[in-house]
């Protein structure tokens, strides 16, 4: 009984990682009008980064964040891509 209950909590737990990767990794550069390659790669590097310096003792995954949705259209309309990336 141990067992399944061990399973369906990773189970669980997947489909939770499943649903805020996407959201952080496609859904936030598809919205701010980025690249999601971008998106991918420096979450990546950020995470192995800070799993590095950390020795793996804060189990965490780093990607994009919801929050600047609206600072980063603001800026593409004001002043352009090239502007806001720099």
């Amino acid at each position: 009984m141990n067992r399944i209950k061990s399973f369906s909590l990773s189970m669980l737990m997947g489909a939770q990682f499943l649903f805020v990767a996407f959201g952080a990794l496609i859904l936030v550069p598809l919205l701010t009008g980025m690249d999601p390659n971008i998106a991918l790669f420096t979450a990546g590097l950020g995470t192995l980064v800070f799993q590095l310096i950390t020795k793996s003792r804060v189990p965490i995954f780093l990607a994009s964040s919801f929050a600047f949705i609206a600072p980063i259209s603001v800026s593409v309309h004001d002043f352009g891509m090239l502007a806001t990336l720099g």
